[in-house]
């Protein structure tokens, strides 16, 4: 009776372990929302932390620092470059962050020779360092900013709009000079986010090994695939942008065996990569189901880049 009552109290305990882990949130925090499920998305990944205390003050600003911090965990950079900032130094806390940044190449510094880690990092200036980042092109959408945006950044600025990144408020304001919430970070960047699932993690392949009338044969049916199955699936003009730049590309290599699809691929997964994975599910998902299993390798080769991730 005693190890049937013991196995009962653990197997409670257990589940109240699980249930309390599965329902995690911070106090300060409403999982529910937009903003609450990119929060604890972008904390489940462990690319952002709370306080420690159970909050996350998301209406709390960050640092020029802290956001680099936050970008070089998510696309993984690690490797440094010298230091070039006068303000910066090895004794710093951001200090190997700050290296890595500039290195990634998504860090200029502030013209002067200063990086100002300590400065809150504005919504320009985070539009700014994801532009260089994702090599996004701006999509064919019109933007009208209403409110004053630093002539250096308003071309960031108009291209993650169009990206769908960012959106812009009642009476089209972006508030571009203004630091940028915890929130608001959150809600931007986990749009960027791509489980590595999501990057159908295929074994890369020569086409080039592919007899030319196989290759050919198997791209037709590929564009067949895309234009009957997989562009209706396509609610968002960036995802339809995505798959007509694939099927695209499939088409001038079928007309032209020399034709520069490499070129095409990288330009194409830049914008992929800023989906975020319940948008990619509209390409990813049909892919999946209607294309043969030992075709995906080949469709990837027009598609995946993965030197663009830095991952190294």
């Amino acid at each position: 009776m005693k190890n049937k009552i013991f196995k009962m109290i653990t197997i409670a305990c257990l589940l109240v372990c699980l249930s309390f882990t599965t329902v995690f949130s911070f106090y300060d925090v409403d999982p529910e929302n937009e903003s609450g499920k990119a929060i604890m998305k972008m904390y489940q990944h462990e690319y952002i932390k709370g306080d420690g205390d159970g909050f996350f003050r998301p209406d709390d600003s960050l640092t020029r620092a802290e956001f680099v911090t936050v970008i070089n965990k998510m696309y993984d950079y690690t490797v440094e470059a010298e230091n070039v900032f006068s303000d910066v130094s090895a004794k710093d806390w951001f200090f190997k962050d700050v290296l890595r940044g500039v290195q990634a190449g998504y860090i200029k510094g502030m013209g002067d020779g200063t990086f100002k880690p300590q400065n809150k990092v504005t919504r320009e200036e985070v539009c700014v360092m994801l532009d260089r980042i994702l090599g996004s092109e701006r999509l064919p959408f019109v933007v009208e900013i209403k409110d004053a945006v630093s002539a250096w950044a308003k071309e960031s600025v108009e291209k993650l709009i169009s990206n769908r990144l960012f959106v812009l408020e009642d009476g089209g304001k972006f508030r571009a000079t203004q630091p940028i919430t915890r929130s608001e970070v959150c809600v931007a960047l986990e749009k960027c986010i791509i489980d590595k699932d999501a990057l159908m993690d295929f074994e890369p392949i020569d086409i080039e090994s592919i007899a030319r009338e196989v290759l050919v044969k198997k791209l037709k049916q590929m564009v067949t695939i895309m234009q009957e199955k997989v562009l209706p699936n396509c609610t968002l003009e960036i995802t339809t942008d995505v798959a007509n730049r694939l099927i695209s590309s499939m088409q001038n290599y079928i007309d032209d065996p020399n034709y520069d699809y490499v070129t095409d691929a990288k330009e194409t997964y830049a914008i992929y990569r800023t989906l975020g994975g319940k948008r990619a599910d509209q390409l990813r998902l049909p892919i999946l189901d209607n294309v043969p299993t030992e075709d995906i390798a080949i469709l990837l080769e027009f598609f995946y880049t993965p030197e663009i991730d830095n991952r190294k």
